[in-house]
């Protein structure tokens, strides 16, 4: 796919609304309802369950969460550097109505949980296979990766959202905007939890009890 098809791709999609605060807050809910899924879904969970892969193959729910630590650690650094680079802030942040560019409609849209297309993982993300993977390790990260995010969405919203960008995984001369990103991102993680809930429904029940 060229720049220019990507482009066209993108350029018929409706333009939201949303406004940066008023994400913000949605995006912090939805992390913590991610959050919870762990703690409630997961954790009571055995090593060989977290390693179990389905029967009609795909990732275990260890290496889909050592996705998510591959592929969001890249971006949550990027942000976490430029709101480190803010300093004190001492004024209410300014709130914006979010304008998508080309780059985070099109991934936003690949990383979209209700879409039925798959995309295969870029090998730098792609995480080693389970049975080499320490799932209380992997599940630890993906807790301190998510928290922190969810703690740096509440000085993000000082960053123009619109205006700030970040460089992408697949380079950095290709830019995505922050208010593009961070939606990404909750997106992202939204997509691999329900691989990894499916994963966990599709267990035999010997491995469930």
């Amino acid at each position: 796919m060229t720049i220019n098809d990507a482009k066209r791709m993108t350029t018929n999609d409706t333009k939201h609304m949303a406004t940066k605060l008023t994400t913000s807050t949605e995006l912090q809910q939805r992390l913590m309802q991610v959050l919870d899924t762990v703690e409630r879904e997961f954790r009571p969970l055995t090593a060989e369950q977290l390693r179990t892969k389905p029967v009609n193959g795909g990732w275990s729910i260890v290496e889909c969460l050592q996705h998510l630590n591959l592929a969001e650690r890249f971006y949550i650094r990027q942000l976490q550097h430029k709101i480190d680079k803010l300093g004190l802030v001492q004024h209410s942040p300014d709130d914006q109505v979010i304008e998508s560019g080309w780059v985070g409609r099109l991934l936003i849209r690949i990383v979209d949980p209700k879409s039925k297309t798959k995309f295969p993982a870029p090998g730098m993300i792609r995480p080693r296979p389970a049975t080499e993977l320490d799932p209380a390790d992997v599940m630890a990260q993906f807790v301190e990766l998510q928290t922190l995010l969810l703690s740096l969405l509440d000085k993000a919203v000082y960053l123009d959202w619109n205006r700030d960008t970040t460089s992408t995984l697949f380079g950095s001369w290709l830019k995505i905007r922050v208010g593009d990103m961070v939606i990404m991102l909750v997106a992202h993680t939204e997509r691999h939890m329900a691989q990894a809930m499916r994963v966990k429904a599709g267990m035999t029940p010997a491995l469930h009890n």
